[in-house]
């Protein structure tokens, strides 16, 4: 195939010729897990692949050297990183239109660079890759992918907005980048990438100021324009008396598109229930925190995570990956004179396609290494010099680099957590993260959401009289329940003082108290 029969077989592929919808019918079926008939292009056949990735590759090069700096970049020190296999997935998430797909790529290295830092942007988004400085935000449990898609095959990105809590000593752009970890978990299987993802947010047992509207401007942001997978509907099930107060902000920091596929979820548990069958999203698989039989198990998840990308890395180390056709972008960097006018056109002009990036050092393949200022006269020195930006490093072994990892176990309530620590140092701003543990031993995070302190007196009441009703023991913990002789309501209608059933109370004492119990039985079978 000529390059003139490409280009015409790509002009097909992009723009195929089938009806359009309008945009609520669009959402709809997003909202009902249908396919949506104005474009699909997720069984394209091989040739059709080619075609529109030598088209997205056509519009990469009309994109200016100082838009897409960051992937230029990314191509000369870590080409299997923009593979075809993974340029391919802009594609299928743009319905092969090259000019959109091309912008998504350049927005998405734009983004991760300004997110995990010029140390940390290149290495596979993994625990002990560019996530190993986030073990605090993780560890929270924040934002976690359900075992199971939902039955239209869609990833559940499931969010708990009470576990958040960045006064412990991690920073929003920490929980970004746990987000940005957890999507990319999703987009392995190829199916979601066809797919989607969907958000179900659990908001009930959260504070108000545990609602941060930088964050989720941020996450918005990332789902409409950046990353490689279509954000397809979400999902609010069971808000608190403080939502509508949030909620119209909540609204605000998402695109039209988007709050045009936000469904709130109230009422009885049953009624909730129907609801998310309604949407895809039946009760078994689904967490038992919104109704569902699903037991979330965050620290064993991580734990199996981490053993599971060891066992990739050593399988992925031997192997070669294609460069793709990004590598018609060094065509731009041959020679002095065309590095030089790039490095200033880095320096000088505004970044644009959504995001701004600082000025990324790209070595010339054509200059020796020891007239290379990056290689300080090495070529295994490139590495060093990136994550060790200052100072005179020409004498650190390799070796010295990665980071150590340490792993301890959580007691009571709290599975086996891994904990991350170490990492290589860097002259940029750390998050609070990194400087928390200063002064003495590292603090132990448990794992998951942030349990209600009322909540835990109430556990240690029950068990310490379990003769005790749990009325009794939910007013011990400090819980507003209202006596039986002053209402005449059925109980199942009665709520506390923070407006939450009183049967729910139960239900969430009886559930703390099984989970305790399970813990002890297993503590005593292993001892």
């Amino acid at each position: 195939m000529d390059e003139s029969q490409a280009v015409h077989l790509a002009a097909a592929t992009v723009q195929p010729s089938l009806p359009q919808t309008t945009d609520l019918a669009a959402a709809t079926a997003d909202l009902l897990g249908q396919p949506n008939s104005s474009a699909d292009m997720t069984n394209a056949t091989p040739e059709a692949k080619s075609a529109g990735l030598a088209a997205l590759y056509n519009e990469l090069d009309d994109i200016p050297l100082s838009e897409k700096a960051a992937l230029v970049y990314v191509q000369q020190t870590k080409p299997e990183l923009v593979g075809d296999d993974e340029v391919f997935r802009f594609l299928l998430v743009e319905n092969f239109k090259a000019r959109e797909a091309a912008r998504r790529l350049v927005r998405y290295w734009n983004e991760r660079y300004r997110l995990f830092g010029q140390d940390k942007f290149c290495l596979p988004l993994t625990l002990k890759g560019a996530l190993k400085d986030d073990s605090l935000a993780l560890s929270r449990g924040y934002v976690q992918i359900l075992p199971q898609a939902d039955t239209a095959g869609r990833a559940v990105i499931y969010v708990d907005w009470s576990c958040h809590e960045p006064s412990i000593g991690y920073s929003v752009e920490s929980m970004h980048r746990v987000f940005w970890y957890i999507v990319h978990v999703a987009m392995e299987d190829i199916e979601v990438l066809k797919r989607g993802l969907v958000l179900l947010i659990y908001p009930q047992e959260a504070r108000l100021d545990q609602f941060d509207h930088s964050l989720w401007k941020s996450i918005a942001e990332s789902c409409k324009y950046s990353l490689p997978i279509q954000w397809k509907s979400t999902h609010i099930v069971h808000p608190n008396r403080f939502f509508s107060i949030i909620h119209p902000l909540f609204m605000s920091t998402l695109p039209k598109t988007v709050q045009d596929r936000v469904v709130v979820h109230s009422g009885t548990k049953m009624k909730v229930l129907a609801n998310l069958l309604r949407y895809c999203l039946p009760w078994d698989r689904i967490p038992s925190d919104v109704g569902g039989c699903v037991d979330l198990d965050f620290g064993k998840w991580l734990s199996e995570r981490m053993i599971k990308e060891d066992k990739m890395s050593s399988v992925s180390q031997g192997a070669t990956t294609s460069q793709g056709g990004v590598g018609n972008l060094l065509a731009q960097l041959t020679g002095q004179s065309q590095l030089a006018q790039a490095t200033q056109l880095m320096q000088t002009a505004p970044l644009g396609l959504g995001s701004s990036i600082p000025t990324l050092p790209l070595p010339d393949q054509a200059m020796s290494a020891a007239a290379h200022p990056l290689f300080g006269g090495n070529k295994n020195q490139l590495l060093l010099n990136l994550t060790h930006p200052t100072g005179n490093i020409t004498n650190v072994p390799l070796e010295t680099i990665g980071p150590t990892y340490r792993f301890e176990i959580f007691h009571r309530g709290s599975p086996s957590m891994p904990v991350i620590a170490g990492g290589s140092k860097s002259s940029k701003k750390k998050d609070k993260a990194s400087d928390a543990p200063a002064k003495g031993k590292a603090t132990n995070v448990k794992s998951g959401r942030k349990s209600d302190p009322r909540m835990d007196r109430a556990v240690e009441a029950k068990l310490a009289d379990p003769s005790m009703s749990l009325l009794d023991a939910l007013r011990a913990g400090g819980f507003e329940i209202p006596s039986s002789s002053s209402s005449s309501a059925p109980q199942y209608v009665v709520v506390d003082g923070d407006n939450v059933k009183i049967t729910q109370r139960k239900n969430q004492l009886l559930r703390r108290l099984r989970t305790v119990k399970k813990e002890d039985q297993k503590n005593c079978n292993e001892v």
